[in-house]
C-alpha cells in the first residue's frame, strides 16, 4: 500500500491559537466526528492521494526548481462552512483569496499534471478545516449573537509551503516531509 500525501501550508502559531479558540467555542454549539488536531491546521493546495516514494521525490525536485512568488500576507477568517447552513458538514476558517496563493496553487497543479496527477476541476476555495463529518447541533454562524467570535480576520504571513505525508492512525496526522520556500522580500 502506498502512502498518501498532500501539499499545503501550515498556519502560523498565532493563527493556530485563534483557531483553537474557535474550535473550543464551536464545541459549545455543535459536535462533529472529526476535530483536526491544532498541529494539523493547514491550507490545502493539492491533495495527492496515494503515490510512490519515487513520485514524491520527483514532485519535490520539480517544486524546488520552480521560481515562486515573494512571501506574502493573507487574512484568515471569518469562519465559514460547507453544506447545510444550520448543520454544516464542514466548519472552517475562510482564507483571503490573494493572487500569490492562487499562483502557487496553479503551479502546483501544473507540476502535478506533468507527473500524472488529476487536475482539480472544482473551484479553489482556500480554508482551514476546524471540524467535519456527522454534525449535530446548530451552527453558531446562523445566530448573530453567537457568531461574533467567528467574524474576525487575522493576518498571517506565508513564507513557504510543504508536502505532507498522512498518517491516518496517528495524532497529529500530518508529517511534513519537504518545505518549499518562497522568495523573501528584500
Amino acid at each position: 500500500m502506498s502512502n498518501h500525501y498532500f501539499i499545503g501550508t501550515k498556519v502560523t502559531p498565532s493563527i493556530q491559537e485563534v483557531l483553537i479558540l474557535w474550535q473550543s467555542n464551536l464545541k459549545e454549539h455543535m459536535s462533529y466526528k472529526v476535530w483536526p488536531h491544532p498541529e494539523d491546521f493547514h491550507i490545502t493546495l493539492k491533495f495527492l492521494g496515494g503515490c510512490s516514494d519515487e513520485v514524491i521525490r520527483e514532485y519535490i525536485r520539480l517544486l524546488r526548481c520552480e521560481e515562486w512568488p515573494l512571501d506574502f500576507s493573507l487574512k484568515v477568517g471569518p469562519a465559514g462552512s460547507f453544506g447545510d447552513e444550520n448543520t454544516p458538514r464542514v466548519f472552517h476558517a475562510n482564507i483571503e483569496k490573494v493572487l500569490p496563493l492562487f499562483d502557487i496553487k496553479e503551479k502546483v497543479e501544473k507540476i502535478g499534471c506533468s507527473l500524472g496527477f488529476q487536475e482539480e476541476k472544482r473551484a479553489y476555495h482556500p480554508h482551514v478545516t476546524l471540524a467535519k463529518q456527522q454534525p449535530e447541533g446548530k451552527s453558531p454562524l446562523v445566530c448573530s449573537e453567537e457568531s461574533t467570535p467567528f467574524l474576525n480576520q487575522h493576518d498571517m504571513n506565508v513564507g513557504s509551503f510543504s508536502i505532507f505525508k498522512i498518517h491516518p492512525k496517528k495524532t497529529p496526522r500530518y508529517e511534513k516531509i519537504a518545505d518549499i520556500k518562497l522568495r523573501e522580500k528584500e
